[in-house]
């Protein structure tokens, strides 16, 4: 993080960690890392949309691993000046093919 840039606090909600535990084979692990490289980098991926007040909505997608299908990652950064921005990884999902099948 260089000096201009404000400090960032990410987290995982609830409902994100319970997710990524039902999909397991290191989902919540992957996660993690991701929520860690967030509070360094918070406008990784797409930015999908804006949200009211000041929110950014982003989504990223963390590739498959031989344990766990490739995840699709939508996060909520809410950066209100001076404050510190605060990130909020919202919603885990697995990327479904056309098909109906997952990747691994």
């Amino acid at each position: 993080m260089t000096e201009e840039q404000q400090p960032v606090v990410a987290e995982i909600t609830r409902e994100a960690y319970d997710r990524c535990l039902a999909i397991g084979g290191g989902a919540l692990e992957a996660v993690e890392a991701l929520r860690a490289e967030l509070e360094k980098s918070p406008t990784l991926g797409r930015r999908a949309r804006s949200a009211v007040g000041g929110m950014k909505i982003y989504t990223t997608r963390l590739e498959a691993t031989n344990t766990r299908p490739a995840l699709t990652v939508t996060y909520v950064y809410d950066a209100p000046p001076p404050e510190p921005g605060l990130i909020r990884i919202a919603l885990v999902s697995p990327v479904r093919l056309a098909g109906g099948g997952t990747e691994i």
